[in-house]
């Protein structure tokens, strides 16, 4: 019966429930956990890559502005309708549909045709286009970033400088900018990698978009610096709208701190670490950036990686957190360990305070357990130390491991949140889950536990063993009552977490003192040996037996706030 009350059997069952229910809480709050490791992780996480689009901002985009070349004759709004990808009339892209609807009300319904071929945004050189029936051959029109764009049009020095003025000018408003341009085709082609090296494009304009950042994310960013995790912004933009929208996010306060990821080509690996390390945010990203950019972050960091599309699939997998977009695509969600039902960066910090208060709540159940376990095991070995009787019977030992344990360690491990549960640096991931303070209470609890229970049993052993043994008994369950209360914190006192709510907590001590009274003066007192007892003895005993293991504990928490929370 002592081996049966000494070991934790029930352990890997409570955490088991705790983890499941906490993974029904977080999809009621839009984040949806695929497996259980990912709520642990995610509670020491010290680090979040987060796309930018959709993630930080509504992912509405509008056309805010447009600019073009002086001396520019061509159409400008034909030709950004004619860089749109709506082939078949799906448009799904969010800045094609920005576009087309920016367009549409320029453009005669007669002249809205479709293209011969569309052409895919091409990753190696950072476009997309279209293809249209021309006088002579064919049209490429074709969208994309302005520096790519820019490399391959057919402009003087001058007319150069001006372009990069103006775009340096929308980048400064926080705009994403996209170049346009044309080239005639003498042939058709199939992808741009089929374009001769010498071909030359006509540069026709830029166009600024913006895109609606979300009202939480600057505040859920905040929460996430001030709990000591680092943010870092992952996205495709200009470096100069990147630190725009770093900066109105609270992410930057400097260009230093912004890595334009085109660079990474260029760099040795060392160098390459020191930016990363130093970067809050990165512009200008590919798939194969980021995967190079969670490699780096992943030696010292525990890192959270979002992503949506095929290409972040191997930056999902990798990460120790990977987090993909409910709008994102199925292999990604296939990829992920947690999925944004909302897509919103605020459900990950979210998901980050309920990891942490579920790691918490696994080491409360485990002091519970081995300080009131360890406390049984000195009532006994004390008791053969000096030579008496068993203080229990081995019914009421099974008793207390059965009722008192049962009742009150998942209501432990439903307990809120410490309100600075997000104002403290996460958990080393390496660090055990009991450190030197928390096995020092459990063997403070467990002392107080053993000596008192074995006092009243030799105080009253003189009336007779029996009646010591009913009194040692009533005493025992009373303290785990008592520690249990103890546990709810772990520097916060007693007595101030009683204005903390937990229904879950105040249910299983009713219960837990529901059966125990059916025992002490119920049907049930045959079977677990209680023997009749003066009530003021039952009293005095059980008032004391509360007392004393809480003003231990109060104690050792005041140290513990005074020398050890920071």
């Amino acid at each position: 019966a002592l081996a049966v009350s000494a070991i934790p059997e029930s352990l890997p069952i409570a955490i088991s429930v705790i983890l499941v229910l906490g993974m029904r809480r977080m999809a009621r709050k839009r984040a949806l956990v695929r497996n259980m490791r990912a709520i642990e992780t995610v509670g020491v996480v010290t680090t979040i890559a987060t796309d930018k689009t959709g993630t930080l901002t509504e992912n509405k985009l509008s056309v805010q502005e447009i600019w073009q070349p002086q001396g520019n004759t061509i159409d400008f709004n034909t030709i950004l309708y004619r860089a749109t990808n709506f082939l078949s009339g799906q448009i799904h892209d969010p800045l094609d549909n920005a576009i087309l609807q920016y367009v549409k009300p320029h453009i005669p319904p007669k002249k809205q045709s479709k293209p011969l071929l569309s052409l895919p945004f091409d990753i190696t050189v950072s476009m997309s286009g279209n293809i249209w029936p021309a006088k002579k051959g064919s049209l490429l029109v074709v969208k994309g970033a302005p520096e790519k764009i820019l490399q391959q049009s057919k402009l003087t020095d001058a007319q150069r400088e001006k372009t990069l003025a103006a775009l340096q000018e929308m980048t400064k408003s926080g705009h994403r900018v996209i170049a346009l341009a044309a080239t005639q085709l003498d042939g058709g082609i199939e992808s741009f990698s089929e374009l001769k090296k010498e071909q030359k494009f006509q540069f026709i304009g830029l166009v600024g978009v913006a895109d609606t950042l979300r009202l939480s994310a600057r505040r859920a960013i905040a929460i996430a610096q001030n709990a000591g995790v680092t943010v870092r912004m992952i996205t495709g933009d200009h470096f100069e709208t990147a630190f725009q929208i770093g900066k109105e996010l609270g992410l930057v306060t400097s260009k230093d701190q912004v890595f334009d990821s085109s660079q990474a080509t260029s760099m040795d690996q060392k160098e390459l670490k020191k930016r990363v390390k130093e970067a809050r945010v990165f512009s200008r990203i590919t798939p194969e950036n980021k995967y190079k950019i969670l490699q780096i972050l992943k030696i010292k960091e525990v890192t959270a990686m979002t992503g949506d599309g095929v290409n972040d699939v191997p930056a999902l997998v990798n990460a120790h957190v990977g987090i993909a977009m409910g709008s994102g695509s199925q292999i990604a969600k296939d990829a992920s360990d947690i999925i944004l039902l909302n897509n919103n960066f605020a459900s990950i910090v979210t998901a980050m305070r309920e990891g942490r208060i579920i790691f918490a709540n696994i080491r409360r159940m485990l002091f519970y357990l081995l300080s009131t376990n360890t406390g049984e095991v000195i009532v006994f070995v004390g008791a053969l130390a000096i030579g008496m009787p068993a203080p229990l019977a081995a019914v009421q030992i099974l008793w207390v491991n059965l009722v008192t344990d049962s009742a009150l360690v998942i209501p432990l491990g439903l307990e809120p949140g410490e309100k600075d549960v997000m104002k403290r640096p996460p958990v080393n991931p390496k660090s055990p889950i009991l450190n030197g303070y928390i096995i020092s209470r459990i063997v403070l609890v467990a002392l107080v536990m053993g000596v008192t229970v074995l006092l009243f049993y030799v105080h009253f052993s003189h009336i007779s063993h029996e009646y010591a043994q009913t009194i040692a008994f009533t005493s025992l369950v009373v303290i785990q009552w008592a520690n249990a209360f103890n546990a709810r914190s772990t520097f916060e006192s007693a007595f101030s977490r009683l204005r903390v709510m937990n229904r879950s907590f105040y249910l299983g001590l009713s219960v837990a003192i529901a059966v125990q009274l059916l025992v002490i003066f119920g049907p049930l007192q045959s079977l677990l040996h209680i023997h009749t007892v003066a009530f003021s003895d039952l009293a005095t005993t059980s008032l004391v037996s509360f007392v004393v293991v809480i003003v231990a504990v109060e104690i050792h928490k005041m140290v513990g706030r005074r020398y050890l929370k920071k």
